[in-house]
């Protein structure tokens, strides 16, 4: 992909057509597509934070970033969700494991199938774990790429 602004423009429009997605309204169903839509976000968010952190205007807040000594701001969580997306692969086409890849709606604490503690702090917010590692949709991923957005703006 190159840096030239419609590449960004273009990748902006398809970031936030993902983030509104049904898929990721607060009452979305559970088997629903939700996977595959944030499998195609977390990359092109990478991308965009990546041109940010390029441009000298790297995206660190670390509100809510759950760092557990792999990340230490919102940038490297991204980097390490989509480090970590192949391994959600399954072996069969079209299907994604669900051992790593959860969601969780509202605020509550608890383990999923797989033994993964969570906890979301927030009423109204949509979390997505990849195995203990969270992510915000909205205190988040909008969040980081509105002021990447912001960041690049005399680039798009």
């Amino acid at each position: 992909m190159t840096n030239t602004p419609i590449s960004c423009n273009d990748s902006l429009l398809r970031i936030y057509t993902l983030i509104d997605s049904p898929e990721f309204r607060i009452d979305s169903q559970e088997d629903g597509p939700w996977k595959q839509v944030f499998i195609q976000l977390i990359p092109l968010v990478h991308t965009l934070l990546q041109r940010a952190d390029a441009a000298g205007k790297r995206i660190d807040f670390i509100r809510g970033v759950g760092v557990h000594g792999k990340v230490q701001d919102i940038t490297a969580l991204v980097a390490w969700m989509t480090k970590h997306l192949p391994e959600l692969d399954s072996d069969q086409p079209g299907q994604l494991s669900t051992n790593h890849l959860n969601r969780y709606r509202n605020a509550g604490t608890g383990y999923f199938a797989n033994g993964a503690f969570f906890t979301v702090e927030f009423d109204d917010e949509l979390a997505f774990f990849i195995d203990n590692q969270r992510i915000y949709l909205n205190r988040q991923i909008k969040r980081s790429v509105l002021e990447a957005e912001q960041a690049l703006a005399n680039q798009l």
